[in-house]
C-alpha cells in the first residue's frame, strides 16, 4: 500500500508538470491519473498473492534460521548444557584443586547462560515485569534510583534505558536471521542473472561462428573481453548491495530497539512489539 501510494504520488506530480509546461489539459491530467490507478492497481493486485507466498515463505526460512542460530550459540559458542554443570559439581567434590577451578567453570557458565538469555528474551513479557518491577521500587511518584549511576531519575527514563538494552541483545539473532535470508536471495537473484547472461553470450558467440567463420571469430573475442569488464562490474554491483544492504540492517536494528524502548514506555508488551516494527518500518522507509 505505502509502495502504491508513493509510486501514485510520483506519477501524479509528472502529471502536474506537464500540464503547468501547456502540454495537457487539466481534464487529460485527471485521465491519465485515473488510467494510472486503475491499471496499477490491478497489476499489483494480480501479484499479491505471489507476493504473500515469497513473504511467508522468507518468514519461515528466517525463523528456521533464527533458531539454527541460537542452537549453535547455545551448543558451540558459549556451551551452554546441563551436563557441564553436573560433571563440574561431581569434579568439585573429588579434590580441592579441581573445585578451585570448578569454581571458576561455574562462573562462566552462569555468564554464559546470562548471555544466553538475553538474546533469547521475550520483549513482550520482559517490558511487563520490567514496568511492574521499576514501580515497586518507586521512592516518589515517577521516580526511581538509576540502577547504573545510582542517581534518581525519572521510571519511564529508567524503563526505556533498561528496555532499550534488552532490546538490543534479544534482536540480534532475528535480525541476523532476516540479514542472512536477503542476503541468500541477493546472492541468488544475481546468480540467476549472470548464468543467463553466459547462456546468451555462449549462444550468442555460436551464431556468430556458424555464419562469418574466421572473421567473426575475431569479433567474438572482443565481445568477450567487454564481457569480462561488465562481470568486474556485476561483482562490484553485488559487493556494493549486499554491503548497503548489512548496513542498511543494522540501522533498523538499533532503530527498533530504540522503538522498541519507546513503545515499552507507552504500553508495555504490545507497545513493545508495535514500536519495534515501527523502527524498524522507518529504516526500511528512509532508504528504499
Amino acid at each position: 500500500m505505502s509502495k502504491f501510494f508513493s509510486d501514485q504520488l510520483n506519477s501524479e506530480q509528472q502529471i502536474e508538470s506537464r500540464v503547468d509546461s501547456g502540454e495537457i489539459t487539466t481534464r487529460q491530467a485527471d485521465e491519465l491519473n485515473e488510467e494510472w490507478e486503475n491499471r496499477e492497481w490491478q497489476v499489483r493486485m494480480d501479484a499479491l498473492p505471489k507476493k504473500i507466498g515469497w513473504a511467508i515463505l522468507r518468514f519461515h526460512a528466517s525463523t528456521a534460521i533464527m533458531r539454527f542460530y541460537e542452537f549453535v550459540m547455545a551448543r558451540y559458542v558459549l556451551k551452554v548444557d546441563g551436563g557441564s554443570i553436573m560433571d563440574h559439581s561431581a569434579a568439585s567434590a573429588s579434590s580441592p584443586a579441581s573445585s578451585t577451578m570448578n569454581s571458576n567453570n561455574s562462573l562462566s557458565q552462569e555468564r554464559a547462560i546470562t548471555i544466553m538469555d538475553k538474546l533469547t528474551r521475550d520483549t513482550f513479557q520482559a517490558s511487563k515485569r520490567t514496568s511492574q518491577l521499576l514501580h515497586n521500587q518507586e521512592h516518589a511518584p515517577g521516580k526511581v534510583i538509576s540502577s547504573t549511576d545510582g542517581i534518581e531519575t525519572s521510571t519511564n527514563r529508567e524503563l526505556a534505558k533498561q528496555m532499550f538494552s534488552t532490546c538490543l541483545w534479544a534482536n540480534i539473532i532475528p535480525f541476523l536471521a532476516e540479514l542472512t535470508v536477503q542476503q541468500g536471495v541477493l546472492i541468488y537473484g544475481y546468480g540467476v542473472y549472470y548464468l543467463a547472461k553466459q547462456k546468451r553470450r555462449k549462444k550468442r558467440e555460436g551464431e556468430q561462428m556458424q555464419a562469418d567463420g574466421e572473421e567473426d571469430a575475431n569479433e567474438c573475442e572482443e565481445v568477450e573481453d567487454d564481457d569480462d569488464i561488465s562481470e568486474s562490474a556485476y561483482a562490484l554491483s553485488l559487493m556494493f548491495r549486499s554491503s548497503r544492504l548489512s548496513i542498511a540492517r543494522c540501522m533498523s536494528w538499533i532503530s527498533a530497539s530504540m522503538g522498541g524502548s519507546l513503545g515499552s514506555v507507552v504500553y508495555p508488551g504490545w507497545g513493545t512489539m508495535f514500536g519495534t516494527q515501527i523502527g524498524d518500518a522507518l529504516i526500511g522507509a528512509l532508504l528504499d
